[in-house]
């Protein structure tokens, strides 16, 4: 009975040994590749469009600064994903105040009545607005879907 009883022990601690050594971090794994391009951050100005670009994060504003629309990127190789996240209320044909709207807020009903849209037509807008596509930048010069920017 004493020998069950000491396998049982032994198995005990082998379990913990082996749990706390999974529980352990792996400091030998590599750095993980950026999701962004440090290149792109920045502003970049193009005729009447500003781009700007923080991290995986970007704003388009009117040439006067004015807000218009924000996303998230990610860049690989030479192409950039963007997805639209908000839309400033006062760039759109309504009424709607001053602020930031993600996709959720511009189908409430009364926001839909303001824009004069349907639930489908908003998320047809930030899909037609979101997507994958090529660009290069060359000293201070990006072209983006070919569109080219001068960084500021």
């Amino acid at each position: 009975m004493k020998n069950k009883f000491k396998l049982f022990g032994l198995a005990v601690l082998l379990t913990a040994i082996v749990f706390s050594f999974a529980a352990c971090k792996n400091d030998s794994d590599p750095t993980p590749t950026p999701l962004t391009d440090p290149a792109l951050n920045g502003t970049w100005k193009s005729g009447v469009i500003i781009l700007q670009f923080n991290n995986g994060t970007y704003e388009e504003k009117g040439s006067d600064g004015s807000n218009k629309i924000k996303g998230t990127f990610t860049t690989s190789g030479s192409s950039i994903t963007m997805t639209l996240t908000h839309l400033w209320g006062a760039a759109l044909p309504s009424s709607l105040t001053a602020k930031w709207y993600s996709k959720a807020d511009l189908k409430a009903p009364d926001v839909l009545t303001s824009l004069s849209m349907t639930a489908e037509q908003v998320d047809v807008y930030f899909a037609n607005n979101s997507g994958t596509y090529t660009y290069v930048i060359s000293g201070n010069t990006l072209t983006l879907n070919d569109f080219t920017y001068t960084k500021q």
